[in-house]
């Protein structure tokens, strides 16, 4: 058995750590195992290519939603199953399919060999796993990876400078045969129920039923921007007048305000240059190892 480890940018003490466990657990005599690491953004995808055509049996993708999404975009409808050693920041995808954050319990997972088919999001021709978004969400992704550091400590500098600066956009939302004009302060498309740090805005979602979750939270004032922000780490439900949630298979969102979308995809931000977002779910095209 062919395994491809695509491993994140991390430490010469980490890196050997890791190469450590995957020989303890990974026998030479039933396994072939490759480890890569990336150099740059993007690299991920360059390196699944490669262990596609090298006939890989399975691609394991080292590191967090950014890293899972370069090597699970080149997998989707292959055969070749993606399975997640969780190191990143907020793990989201990790953490919604219940994948052990320790290294060798999540080593331990891929021996088993357990197939879940996932569902694919995609928006403008970017495959998506996770969520995206387009409000503030996203501008907070953006000045995240503007810092260049990272941690829960970045997360919450980067959300309170976003948070400052956000402008709302009018957008014009049709889904469901329906068409509404919002000015969303948040507005996230979720195809897991997790978006990080165990944080969620859709609790409910799954990633094998062949819908999205759609949740936005409308323009207000800032009380209820903070009660919004309060609830949501709290974990309450957020059922209030002002937040909606539906779940769907497509969506169309038109930019009605001057300038550009700010997109994010799997906590990674992604320049669009359309006024327009073609959004929809491919059902179970993607097959992960989990627990």
């Amino acid at each position: 058995m062919n395994i491809y480890f695509i491993i994140k940018p991390i430490g010469a003490h980490g890196l050997r750590k890791l190469r450590q466990s995957i020989e303890s657990l990974f026998d030479k005599k039933k396994y072939t195992v490759f480890v890569l690491q990336t150099q740059k953004k993007g690299h991920a995808i360059a390196l699944t290519q490669k262990a596609v055509l090298e006939k890989a049996d399975l691609v394991v993708a080292c590191g967090g939603d950014g890293t899972i999404n370069e090597v699970a975009q080149v997998l989707v409808e292959t055969e070749i199953p993606l399975a997640i050693v969780p190191l990143g920041s907020g793990n989201g995808i990790a953490r919604h399919f219940k994948i052990p954050l320790s290294v060798s319990e999540a080593l331990k997972i891929i021996k088993k060999n357990q197939l879940s088919e996932m569902d694919v999001g995609v928006v403008n021709g970017h495959y998506f796993f996770g969520n995206m978004g387009c409000a503030l969400e996203s501008h907070f992704i953006r000045k995240y990876q503007k810092n260049q550091w990272h941690g829960i400590l970045a997360y919450g500098i980067a959300f309170m400078g976003a948070l400052m600066r956000f402008k709302h956009q009018r957008l014009q939302i049709e889904f469901q045969k329906e068409r509404r004009e919002i000015s969303p302060f948040v507005l996230l498309i979720s195809n897991t129920n997790q978006q990080g740090y165990n944080f969620t805005l859709t609790p409910q979602a799954q990633s094998d039923d062949g819908l999205m979750d759609l949740f936005w939270m409308e323009k207000s004032n800032s009380f209820n921007k903070i009660k919004f922000i309060n609830n949501a780490l709290l974990k309450r439900e957020l059922t209030s007048e002002g937040y909606n949630l539906y779940r769907l298979s497509d969506l169309t969102i038109s930019l009605l305000s001057p300038g550009d979308y700010c997109v994010q995809i799997d906590g990674e931000y992604l320049p669009v240059a359309s006024k327009k977002l073609e959004i929809k779910v491919l059902p179970k095209k993607l097959n992960v190892i989990v627990p």
